[in-house]
């Protein structure tokens, strides 16, 4: 009978244990879904300024788990210094599909992400030193640094957060090219439809590393709009042409 009344007590101390584990359990998952926008929006300006080098904003999250659907709202890239506009980047609307029966698991899959009407501001100084090309040596230093460091991004459960994206498209952007050679009005140019698919690959990729990917290609592709456009040739002849006078001063 003793034994019986030490096992029954031994019993509703598990129970208590298990029962105080679920209610923390629950506190964890109630506080991450309605603080899920905040948390998005605060990975996205880490992970892109410690990509760039520079600050990232976020003007608003909007993330509907149930829909399986969500809005970025006013993301912009900063400017490197040296440079006159306050901005490289900015996407005033970014739509997210998510598949939902991934967010409890890593890697997280977004299904599809849509970045609509891009703007980007190209900048040339009188030293002929572009913000493009400064972003992209920030990137490239960016990922040394990331895979000599030990990954930070961790879940709940103390696994490492990944993330794949099936398919990203970027259309209707639109370039302002300002070259200080060629004087004070800047010239429009369009950059061309962007689509990626499978980034992170198959077992998934940090919130780093998908943001420098994502931003590795979106500087190529400006840089070649730039270039097709013409922009540097007549550059080029602009300052053939300032060298000329020097010489015969």
């Amino acid at each position: 009978m003793l034994k019986e009344v030490y096992t029954m007590k031994g019993m509703r101390k598990v129970f208590i244990i298990v029962g105080v584990l679920i209610v923390i359990i629950a506190a964890v998952v109630v506080y991450i879904l309605t603080n899920l926008d905040s948390i998005v929006k605060s990975a996205i300006e880490r992970y892109g300024s410690e990509a760039t080098k520079t600050a990232v904003h976020v003007s608003s999250v909007a993330i509907h788990l149930t829909a399986g659907e969500g809005e970025i709202n006013g993301l912009s890239v900063a400017n490197p210094q040296g440079f006159s506009a306050p901005n490289v980047f900015h996407m005033a609307k970014i739509s997210i599909k998510i598949d939902t029966r991934t967010v409890t698991s890593s890697p997280i899959v977004i299904s599809e992400l849509h970045i609509s009407a891009p703007q980007v501001v190209y900048e040339m100084n009188p030293v002929l030193a572009s913000n493009i090309l400064v972003l992209k040596k920030n990137i490239q230093e960016s990922k040394v640094v990331s895979k000599k460091q030990a990954p930070e991004e961790k879940k709940a459960d103390g696994k490492e957060l990944k993330i794949v994206i099936k398919k990203l498209m970027m259309d209707n952007g639109r370039i302002e090219a300002h070259v200080a050679a060629l004087g004070d009005k800047p010239e429009t140019v369009t950059l061309r439809h962007i689509e990626m698919t499978n980034i992170g690959g198959h077992d998934g990729a940090t919130p780093a590393q998908v943001a420098e990917q994502i931003l590795t290609v979106l500087v190529e592709e400006v840089g070649l709009a730039v270039s097709q456009a013409g922009l540097e040739k007549t550059l080029d002849k602009e300052t053939d042409r300032a060298v000329k006078r020097l010489l015969r001063q």
